[in-house]
């Protein structure tokens, strides 16, 4: 489902062998396409619990999350609080904002960096003492693609050291035969950069490849782009992304490395009244995010920008249902009129709203059924595999959101 990608599986072009060999990951909310009206219907009132069918899904939230309790859970917390200040990619070009690999990787450890590249690359970070990391990834299908990512070391030394090496052990990983040769990024002669050409499985059209890896300050900027158009346009690429990043990254506040454990695991209080998962989920849920790293989540990031910017989206917690955080109860209500609005125009049928919530939208998908609703100046959206599991879903959010 293109909408939510943290609800969905999204299909592999063939960009995908070319940038980093075979990844899985847990795919993201988003905002409506591009052209698609907000509309302004007015807030409805709050329902009484008592009309709602909520199943066996805990309308009461969560006592206070706390902290990590450990260097390992604090790492992961940090990296998704990282994701407010990445680039995306969309950032640097506005023709790349369609999905591309999982769209967004959130790194914890060094195993995890192992989906972004070659085995050699990993090491080489975890010889430096690799803490966290956050990359988002987007392509313009059929020209070009990117993969900006963040990671971050103990100090500036250890960052220095981390990305010359890193970028040495990416010319000794050998493509279609051939290994990469050392590459320059137009006004960062800092950067470890090497390239290749990359002709795709019944392609005739080869594609200009760059790796890159920057120092800055405790970070390593590191960036994956392809294009059909060359070495100079991919190139530009890297530069306008390092040229971006650094400003961004700089306004983090990361967390103190001996104190990892001690990172708070829900800042704002907001993913304590979300819905918790019931099972296992993606490591990139069970978090809070602004709207700008939110907009990594979604299937269009420049669409939803603009719809949060409109609403006043504050906040976005992603567990079991995702919950978007407008200015107001008319805010709340644009966002799920535009969500609802975009999903129906992805081929889905209608389905039965959520009992007793009328201006809620249900749709059906061909596996599996979403839903949004308005609670307060809340969004609420979810899916299921099974209609009423979803309305419930919707239904207790609702409660724990309007009733406490």
């Amino acid at each position: 489902m293109r909408r939510s990608l943290q609800f969905g599986v999204l299909a592999a072009s063939a960009l995908v062998v070319v940038a980093c060999g075979n990844t899985t990951g847990d795919a993201g909310g988003t905002g409506p396409a591009p052209g698609t009206p907000a509309t302004t219907s007015a807030p409805p009132a709050i329902v009484s619990p008592e009309l709602l069918d909520v199943g066996t899904y805990p309308t009461v939230p969560r006592p206070p999350l706390g902290t990590a309790g450990n260097p390992a859970s604090g790492a992961v917390a940090d990296a998704k609080q990282m994701a407010d200040f990445v680039v995306g990619p969309w950032e640097v070009d506005q023709s790349l904002i369609s999905p591309y690999l999982d769209s967004f990787y959130l790194i914890g450890s060094v195993a995890a960096l192992l989906q972004l590249g070659p085995e050699a690359v990993a090491a080489a970070a975890g010889r430096h003492g690799l803490i966290n990391g956050f990359a988002s990834e987007r392509q313009a299908p059929d020209k070009s693609a990117m993969v900006n990512a963040v990671l971050r070391f103990a100090d500036p030394a250890a960052a220095a050291a981390a990305s010359t090496d890193m970028g040495d052990a990416a010319t000794k990983q050998p493509i279609q035969g051939a290994l990469p040769t050392g590459a320059s990024i137009p006004g960062h002669p800092d950067a470890v950069a090497s390239t290749y050409p990359f002709t795709p499985h019944g392609s005739d059209r080869s594609r200009a490849t760059i790796r890159s890896f920057t120092a800055h300050g405790s970070y390593v900027f590191m960036q994956f782009v392809q294009s059909v158009d060359g070495f100079d346009p991919a190139s530009a690429l890297v530069a306008k992304a390092i040229d971006a990043q650094g400003p961004s990254i700089d306004q983090f506040k990361a967390a103190d490395p001996g104190a990892l454990a001690a990172v708070p695991l829900d800042p704002t209080g907001l993913l304590a009244r979300t819905l918790p998962p019931t099972s296992a989920v993606g490591n990139a849920k069970n978090a809070v995010y602004d709207a700008r790293g939110a907009a990594h989540f979604q299937s269009d990031p420049i669409a939803s920008a603009t719809l949060f910017k409109d609403t006043g989206i504050s906040e976005v917690a992603m567990a079991k249902t995702n919950v978007y955080q407008a200015k107001d109860a008319a805010g709340a209500v644009t966002v799920t009129d535009s969500f609802g609005q975009e999903v129906s125009a992805e081929g889905t049928k209608p389905a039965d709203p959520v009992p007793a919530l009328p201006d809620s939208h249900c749709m059906a998908f061909p596996k599996g059924f979403y839903c949004v609703a308005a609670a307060g100046r809340y969004a609420i959206e979810a899916r299921g595999e099974q209609l009423r599991d979803t309305q419930q879903q919707v239904a207790a959010q609702y409660v724990m959101l309007t009733a406490h």
